[in-house]
């Protein structure tokens, strides 16, 4: 039986604008090291998502090796007593779905565009990358972790008030911490209307959690 990999992210890892989702670079790097891949990548996610999925996944079942793209800190989970929970984000706007059900909800788009604090929402991801690290520790699970975009808004505004929250980010867990993200790792490649990586991108994400992976001694 083959060893299992878990991936969560939002629409980068998911494989968005790809003609094929299985060509994302969880499935690929999955064949580099013969893994048997679970990729809940999720159009959208914000980094709470991304961890409360993470958690639940683990909760239930044991993977040998987790892997996450962390997204921009200014997407924000919330959940009311209309349905399940939903991601926002300063300057979104929400998809019809939610407008035609809720309207209101548009007051919270609103509301987290005019008042959200970039710095504070830095901190928030930092500690839940924390969070999940030392989760990950405690429970003996090989993990590693990748922005989705380094260069962005609220690490611009938030790095310096929070370098010592920073500060306890494991480079051996966190592939290109304070140098790259997927986004930048990817910049000279072909990319789609959306900004997302194509077959290349995902390939070279995909190579180099390999070559993170080998060097560390996690695989030969």
């Amino acid at each position: 039986m083959k060893k299992q990999l878990l991936a969560v992210g939002d629409s980068f890892t998911y494989g968005e604008e790809l003609d094929d989702i299985y060509q994302a670079w969880p499935y690929r790097l999955a064949d580099k090291i013969d893994y048997e891949v679970n990729n809940q990548g999720l159009n959208g996610s914000s980094n709470a998502s991304i961890l409360r999925r993470t958690l639940e996944e683990l909760s239930t079942t044991s993977y040998h090796l987790v892997i996450v793209g962390w997204t921009i800190p200014g997407r924000i989970e919330w959940k009311d007593a209309d349905g399940p929970a939903y991601d926002v984000w300063p300057g979104y706007h929400m998809s019809e779905q939610f407008l035609d059900k809720t309207p209101w909800r548009m007051n919270l788009v609103e509301f987290v565009s005019q008042h959200h604090c970039a710095a504070y929402l830095y901190q928030q991801y930092l500690q839940q990358v924390i969070l999940l690290q030392s989760y990950c520790e405690v429970k003996q699970i090989r993990l590693l972790m990748m922005d989705i975009f380094h260069n962005n808004y609220y690490r611009s505004a938030g790095q310096a008030q929070h370098n010592m929250l920073a500060s306890q980010v494991n480079p051996i867990n966190f592939v290109g911490w304070g140098q790259f993200g997927m986004y930048e790792l990817t910049s000279r490649l072909p990319r789609g209307p959306g900004l997302h990586p194509l077959i290349r991108g995902h390939q070279k994400i995909a190579d180099t959690f390999d070559e993170h992976l080998r060097n560390i001694g996690w695989i030969s």
